[in-house]
């Protein structure tokens, strides 16, 4: 533990830590604050880890279409459907 930290507080890693809170704790924070995930409605480990990763799989559902309909510029359906429904489809 002691060697990871000394490695965080070098100069080029330092530069590359300050971009953790940009990327993965905003995706805790936006999760927290916009997808109501400050408090669970479960109880038990097991109950509460099932919770979290369908409310995560949803997360990540929607920036993949958000991100497949900015790169096709195409309809949100059309898009997916081209991509994971029908992949061996042959159009005419």
């Amino acid at each position: 533990m002691e060697l990871v930290e000394d490695y965080r507080h070098t100069p080029e890693y330092k530069e590359l830590y300050k971009h953790r809170k940009e990327t993965i704790e905003r995706v805790f924070a936006d999760a927290k604050e916009k997808h109501g995930m400050r408090y669970t409605p479960y109880r038990g480990l097991a109950q509460v880890t099932k919770w979290v990763r369908l409310k995560f799989a949803a997360l990540n559902l929607k920036k993949l279409a958000i991100h497949l309909r900015r790169d096709r510029r195409q309809p949100l359906f059309y898009a997916v459907f081209i991509r994971f429904l029908a992949p061996d489809f042959i159009f005419a």
